[in-house]
């Protein structure tokens, strides 16, 4: 059976927001450059750039507990899971 783990769906997360964030980043420049209003746009990249950090925070975090004996939240290594337990055991 198939099991999604955390950082996994927090990775989906990171892309999901990055895209829309590299979107909008764009929108803004030519907004800028071409003398529309890009006010609104602005505060939109300033919103996704906060939410992009807070979830690169996050998984960082996770990361790092996991590292220190905490509950096991990925599969970092690569592989079987089983491999992945041998690596972390060490």
């Amino acid at each position: 059976m198939f099991t999604w783990k955390a950082v996994e769906v927090l990775d989906m997360g990171i892309g999901f927001f990055g895209f829309f964030t590299a979107a909008v980043f764009v929108v803004t420049v030519v907004m800028e450059v071409t003398g529309g209003q890009a006010l609104g746009w602005a505060l939109a990249l300033l919103a996704l750039v906060t939410v992009m950090a807070a979830l690169i925070l996050l998984r960082r975090r996770m990361l790092a507990d996991e590292a220190r004996g905490g509950a096991p939240v990925s599969t970092a290594w690569g592989g079987s899971h089983r491999e992945y337990e041998r690596r972390r055991d060490r």
